[in-house]
């Protein structure tokens, strides 16, 4: 025969029972919070349509143009730098410019370029705010006209890198 609970047992195995239910919903609750973070959070950057604020660029010098929005600093922009060799190689056989824009130098900028093998027609420094580029690294695709055709944020899977060779 079961034996019954003492009045202290009974309030312990209680305050356990909500100690595990309000656990459980302050776990839900950090879950829930981080996911909608995750989803108000996608990358705000400039519109697709609308022209790319980069001064002193005559946009009309190639139909095509890549914008690699890089920096020194960043290790998702070290870690893709093999890509973006292969990137400017067929920019430079489709006749597609390359532009790079850092936050750094110009004089920084091409060195660091430089150390990574990565070879593009044009080196600038802006704030990338100013561009309304919130992260790096960001590429856009920039037509003739100057407006943003195409914008790929962060280290990108193999898929999205083809889709970049691919819109060449």
């Amino acid at each position: 025969m079961p034996e019954e609970k003492t009045g202290i047992a009974r309030k312990i195995e209680v305050a356990a029972n909500v100690a595990i239910i309000v656990t459980a919903c302050l776990v839900a609750v950090f879950f829930v919070r981080n996911y909608m973070a995750e989803k108000s959070d996608q990358r705000h950057t400039i519109a697709l349509g609308s022209r790319f604020a980069l001064e002193n660029i005559n946009w009309e010098a190639s139909r095509k143009n890549i914008v690699l929005a890089l920096s020194t600093s960043c290790h998702f922009c070290n870690e893709s730098a093999g890509f973006y060799r292969e990137l400017v190689k067929e920019c430079e056989t489709h006749g597609v410019r390359t532009i790079a824009v850092l936050p750094q130098t110009v004089s920084e900028a091409q060195s660091y370029l430089t150390n990574e093998g990565v070879k593009v027609n044009e080196v600038r420094q802006a704030p990338l705010p100013s561009l309304e580029i919130t992260g790096t690294p960001t590429l856009l695709l920039v037509n003739n006209e100057g407006k943003v055709e195409h914008v790929w944020y962060g280290k990108l899977p193999p898929n999205d890198e083809k889709d970049v060779l691919a819109k060449l």
